[in-house]
């Protein structure tokens, strides 16, 4: 279930989330890509596990429901670029499989990845300008801090689309929803978490916002 949005705002979330995707397939290299091999298998197989964990929600109410984002992890190992060809794809396969209609592809798209990859790739450069370069805190806060902060931006962003466009009252979405936020936060920052400091052990050249004569010096 999506909001009960006008069509000419779907239409315009439509439009602004192809561009935004032609802008992320224009500017990124490509080469990088394309010449290794690990990294396809890494993409891909990125696209693959967030399509598992976008599909099995759990929640009262129906469009609002809670899983793990995995948004973090994608645009920390990725980059915000090809962090958003990953998410379209993976919102693609979300329609393809029937997880939500057609017309609102552009505001899933926009709202529920899009927006989130911007936030949680802000957050990132904020703790890299603002705090010392320490593996720590990049995996503490840069990993599962900004993952539950991002998992909350993204529900609150939400809970105010439902709430604006009359689909549920305010009272309802605080009752069913909102108030089991916290509960979904901190998995989320204990999933990313995992998985940045994995990176941060083993692969650290899979990891496009970590660098390590800067982290390790």
């Amino acid at each position: 279930m999506s909001p009960t949005l006008p069509d000419w705002l779907l239409g315009l979330m439509s439009l602004v989330s192809l561009g935004l995707l032609g802008w992320s397939i224009y500017s990124y290299r490509w080469s990088a890509l394309i010449e290794h091999r690990p990294a396809q298998h890494l993409f891909f197989g990125s696209v693959l596990v967030m399509v598992l964990f976008w599909q099995a929600k759990a929640g009262i109410l129906p469009g609002l429901g809670f899983h793990i984002l995995a948004l973090t992890s994608v645009t920390l190992m990725m980059g915000w670029r090809l962090a958003l060809v990953a998410t379209a794809m993976m919102q693609l396969v979300l329609a393809l499989s029937g997880q939500f209609e057609w017309q609102t592809l552009g505001y899933h798209y926009l709202i529920q990845t899009a927006l989130p990859i911007g936030f949680t790739y802000g957050f990132y450069s904020l703790v890299y300008l603002r705090l010392p370069h320490n593996p720590f805190i990049y995996i503490l806060v840069a990993g599962f801090l900004n993952a539950g902060v991002t998992h909350a931006f993204l529900d609150l962003l939400q809970s105010a689309i439902y709430a604006l466009s009359g689909t549920y009252t305010v009272d309802k979405i605080w009752h069913d929803y909102l108030r089991y936020l916290p509960l979904m936060m901190f998995p989320e920052g204990v999933v990313n978490g995992m998985f940045i400091s994995g990176m941060v052990a083993f692969h650290t050249e899979w990891l496009s916002t970590f660098n390590e004569e800067s982290y390790f010096k």
